[in-house]
């Protein structure tokens, strides 16, 4: 069997139930014994190709399958398992044929520079925090702190409008750095957007990533009036959350930013936020972590694995892994037991959206970033992401400008799941995207080339995000 075609159909375990993934079609499909025992010596044995080139062959293959697989099952039973087993054998989004220079000719015009969607922008390149794992150098992404002047944020919102083609809707994220140390220019960029709409019949979609710290009645008033979301870091429990979120002055954050979050939350009722957290190797069991923030109250979380800090105490490795499969097998548990309950939480990676149906563009690109999403610096400048910023090599231009690197656009769009030959032939390229690209650059040196740590890492976490999608009944 191909490479390419080795993981069409995904089979396995988790917390006793046997599943099996098609990639191609994102079905997902419960298991009896026999089931799981046909799937498998099917899939080994790579016959998919060949049964549509040699349908003689089906039949002897068949047999080959029952005998195989005697006495454990009948021959009715396999035979029986077969078919049912049959129209999963070996499917892909494109066909048989379907290669990266046929992916390449398909799209050869490249990124459509005018069909812009989203905008990062860090409107502080400051902090109050000095979080050990910060990527963003502690908020100052390796320059000296700053803050955006309220004229390049409106500068942005124009740039946005102007590259946005039919667009109609259009994604703006205040980030830093902590975005609430320069909260006038929020409300500055926010008003003029406000304004923007009314004249260009564009509807501008506000988040605000923030560390609580500054969170207080007054921007929280503000937050609720204009419908913003609200992206949340708290990492857990307070001598998790204590241990990397540390104040600048080194003094702990916890019970601040819970106090913080907890009032907003509360004040919009549970809705628009979600809780964001980062695990490290001091917290493996997060799920703990988890449970005390539903404890607290918190419904809409998220935790992620820490990037990057190679040869830091804090840094996942491969050896972690088993201890990370056990701490997702324990969250899928209490998600379980809470969903029984009547009272689930939504943890963010658990929602890959099966029941929706995503188009096929959305299942290879991930997340856009270069060419659909670019994030903006205090002055001006643009980057393909938040992660890039500050990287000379990355410079895409500048928001009073516009694009003056068009081959990087078309760099980044060309990162896409068909063009990623170790993508194409994994059974999670159509849920994760591809990875993150500022992951594979720190990784591997290329974009085109995913963080084979964070593949293992991701292709675990889906398992059990499918895990939940079987137990909802999707």
């Amino acid at each position: 069997m191909k490479a390419a075609q080795e993981e069409a159909v995904h089979v396995f375990s988790v917390n006793g139930c046997d599943l099996a993934f098609d990639s191609a079609t994102g079905s997902l499909h419960s298991l009896d014994p026999v089931g799981k025992a046909v799937l498998q010596y099917a899939c080994r044995a790579g016959i998919d190709r060949r049964i549509r080139q040699d349908p003689a062959f089906e039949k002897r293959f068949l047999e080959e399958v029952k005998g195989a697989l005697f006495p454990r099952f009948t021959r009715e039973e396999v035979e029986a398992a077969w078919e049912e087993a049959l129209p999963l054998i070996g499917k892909t989004l494109w066909g048989d044929d379907f290669t990266l220079q046929a992916a390449a000719e398909e799209n050869s015009d490249g990124p459509e520079i005018g069909s812009l969607k989203a905008l990062c922008l860090n409107v502080a390149h400051d902090c109050n925090l000095a979080c050990e794992y910060c990527f963003a150098a502690r908020g100052h992404f390796g320059g000296k702190p700053q803050l955006m002047p309220p004229s390049v944020a409106m500068s942005a919102m124009d740039f946005l409008v102007s590259q946005s083609g039919k667009r109609r809707y259009l994604d703006v994220d205040f980030f830093g750095g902590e975005p609430l140390m320069a909260f006038d220019t929020v409300k500055e960029a926010v008003g003029y957007a406000r304004r923007l709409e009314k004249t260009t019949g564009k509807i501008f979609r506000f988040t605000l990533t923030t560390n609580c710290v500054l969170l207080d009645a007054e921007v929280d008033e503000f937050l609720n009036a204009e419908g913003i979301s609200v992206i949340l870091s708290i990492d857990g429990r307070p001598e998790v959350h204590d241990r990397m979120r540390k104040r600048s002055g080194g003094s702990p954050s916890h019970a601040t930013v819970l106090r913080n979050a907890l009032r907003l939350v509360q004040s919009r009722q549970g809705r628009d936020y979600y809780v964001r957290g980062t695990f490290t190797r001091h917290n493996l069991d997060f799920y703990e972590d988890v449970k005390y923030l539903y404890a607290q109250g918190f419904r809409r979380m998220s935790l992620e694995p820490v990037t990057g800090g190679r040869g830091e105490d804090w840094a996942i490795t491969e050896q972690d892994l088993p201890a990370l499969r056990e701490a997702y097998s324990r969250l899928a548990a209490f998600w379980k037991e809470t969903f029984e309950k009547g009272d689930p939480f939504s943890f963010y990676h658990f929602e890959i959206g099966l029941d929706g149906g995503v188009c096929k563009e959305k299942r290879i690109t991930g997340c856009g970033a270069g060419y659909e999403y670019l994030a903006v610096t205090p002055d001006g400048s643009i980057y393909p992401c938040h992660q890039l910023v500050g990287k000379p090599e990355f410079n895409m231009g500048n928001v009073s400008d516009g694009i003056v690197t068009p081959a990087l656009m078309r760099r980044f769009y060309e990162a896409r799941v068909p063009y990623k030959p170790r993508c194409i032939k994994c059974w999670a390229r159509y849920l994760c995207g591809g990875g993150c690209h500022a992951g594979a650059l720190l990784s591997t040196g290329d974009i085109k080339e995913p963080d084979p740590l964070a593949c293992l890492i991701m292709k675990t976490r889906l398992e059990f995000a499918l895990y939940v999608q079987y137990i909802k009944g999707i």
